[in-house]
């Protein structure tokens, strides 16, 4: 896999830095949607890019914002999830229909009840439903010790993790079995709890300016070759 383009993170956050959730007044909260949906439409070249190099067909990928008046604190996501035909208009029951999905949003600074602020920074997901699953099961062990191997370094990615609310899923040591272990997991809680629809297995990385600068290039490049890989093991 190439070398990922050099994100600088902090850059693409200055805007919002004034903005603190608990603070915002209806007018704040338009400007810092706009400022979001601008900060992540910035990073939207760099990911297609990320996908193309790691073999994704690009015409087969759709991709959009999309606001969340509902959510101030993160004012809405940048989706990247397969297309059924090259150019078609996208809604976002689209994204929630699809077998996995790539995702960015940005989060805002946060005031706590002791005055503490928290800095603002980037959540990233890689989002697989079941056919999903059942596809990065069949994925040669090298895929994730490649990955693995360019995560590596003097220290790990913290919060690199498979969000669970029950176990702690760190994605290293040994990507592949702790991705079989959240597949194996989901599958359970689905059947355990009777629901419906397949509990999703979501591959999670947060991002402030208290985490070193590679990181967050390093995290959304092995998030966008885990797309890819998956994306192209579907077109088997």
């Amino acid at each position: 896999m190439p070398n990922p383009p050099v994100l600088d993170p902090n850059a693409l956050l200055l805007p919002l830095h004034n903005y603190i959730v608990d603070d915002l007044s209806n007018t704040d909260i338009a400007a810092t949607a706009a400022l979001a949906a601008a900060t992540l439409n910035k990073l939207a070249a760099p990911m297609r890019k990320m996908l193309s190099d790691a073999g994704a067909q690009a015409d087969y990928i759709a991709s959009h914002f999309f606001p969340d008046a509902d959510d101030p604190s993160t004012p809405g996501n940048l989706f990247f999830w397969p297309a059924a035909r090259p150019g078609e208009q996208h809604t976002y029951a689209d994204v929630e229909d699809a077998d996995y999905s790539l995702r960015a949003s940005v989060f805002l600074s946060e005031r706590d009840d002791a005055g503490t602020v928290y800095p603002a920074g980037f959540s990233l997901l890689l989002k697989l439903q079941e056919n999903a699953c059942e596809l990065a099961k069949k994925l040669p062990p090298a895929v994730f010790e490649k990955l693995e191997f360019q995560l590596k370094g003097s220290s790990l990615p913290a919060g690199f993790e498979f969000l669970d609310d029950s176990q702690h899923l760190p994605v290293m040591p040994n990507m592949r079995r702790q991705f079989l272990k959240a597949i194996d997991r989901a599958h359970a809680v689905t059947a355990r709890t009777k629901r419906p629809e397949f509990e999703a297995v979501m591959l999670h990385y947060i991002w402030d300016e208290t985490e070193p600068v590679k990181d967050f290039g390093a995290v959304l490049s092995t998030l966008a070759a885990l797309f890819a890989a998956i994306h192209r093991q579907a077109g088997n």
